[in-house]
């Protein structure tokens, strides 16, 4: 896979995630937010599972046993960010959730040289610049900051450390489809495990948020996290954080044509900025060679 085949497929990762915090919005009306979190991830689970089965079938050798520490670390931070994450939506917008989530930018390179030290490319931090200014504007600075605002920049560390993580499990040991199961599995779980004893659930509720708890569990859940682990084989963690800055300006689009939450000239400017990282970062040349195609 070339890294520009890739770097698209980790684009439409950011488009489906963007608009899914318009559904997950919708949710949080009828829903608590455990209770959503743990239903959408085992319907992407359910999803998945046949197709890695099939991969698993036809893996030349076992799963390297030095990763499973990687993976269970994976699971973990993906379950801590997705529940919190959640919970802050109850008090934050779609627009701002975009806005705020989109500081991996800036964190992913961060988290890639502490873990690893994963030396990112100068343009990188270039990329990241324009694309938290891009960010700034787009979600109206920081006016009426709220606690759920709050708790998405965490999450905004959290999916940082994924991308850093699942990108090192995925180009050493392969297995994308797993990954993104096992991973969604753990999650699902974990919060039914923390919904069943603080939260009651009626089957009407569930039946009013049917299709968000679809569009978060086989498009965001399942098919975004495949793509972004298959993608995350063949581009930087780094770079794929750029990508990924695309969240933002799709968010605030969602959240604007079906919720009613405005866009501004300031946010358009944003969009563009973001977009323009985007380019500037894939674009440029790459003067320690490029990423193994297969």
């Amino acid at each position: 896979m070339r890294r520009s085949t890739a770097n698209l497929m980790l684009l439409a990762c950011a488009a489906i995630w963007g608009t899914a915090f318009v559904a997950q919005s919708v949710a949080m009306k009828t829903l608590d937010p455990f209770w959503f979190s743990g239903l959408r991830f085992l319907i992407a689970a359910v999803a998945l599972a046949p197709f890695a089965a099939a991969e698993r079938r036809r893996a030349p050798q076992p799963f390297p046993r030095r990763h499973v520490g990687t993976v269970v670390a994976i699971c973990l931070v993906m379950f801590a960010a997705s529940a919190l994450q959640q919970v802050a939506m109850v008090s934050a917008t779609a627009t701002n959730a975009g806005f705020l989530t989109s500081l991996y930018v800036l964190f992913t390179p961060i988290v890639g040289w502490l873990l690893y030290r994963d030396r990112p490319r100068p343009i990188v931090w270039v990329g990241a610049a324009i694309g938290l200014s891009g960010t700034w504007l787009l979600g109206g600075g920081l006016s009426g900051f709220t606690r759920g605002d709050g708790m998405i920049v965490l999450t905004a560390v959290g999916w940082a450390a994924l991308i850093v993580l699942i990108g090192r499990v995925v180009q050493a040991a392969g297995r994308p489809v797993g990954l993104a199961f096992v991973q969604s599995l753990f999650t699902g779980l974990a919060c039914v495990a923390i919904a069943i004893p603080t939260a009651p659930i009626a089957l009407d509720a569930v039946r009013d948020a049917v299709w968000p708890l679809l569009y978060g569990g086989l498009l965001s859940g399942g098919l975004a996290y495949t793509l972004q682990a298959l993608a995350q084989r063949h581009t930087r963690a780094s770079d794929a954080a750029i990508v990924f800055a695309a969240e933002a300006p799709f968010a605030a689009i969602g959240g604007a044509l079906l919720l009613g939450e405005r866009l501004t000239a300031a946010g358009a400017i944003g969009c563009i900025l973001i977009f323009g990282a985007i380019l500037l970062v894939q674009l440029w040349p790459d003067r320690r060679g490029s990423v193994i195609e297969t």
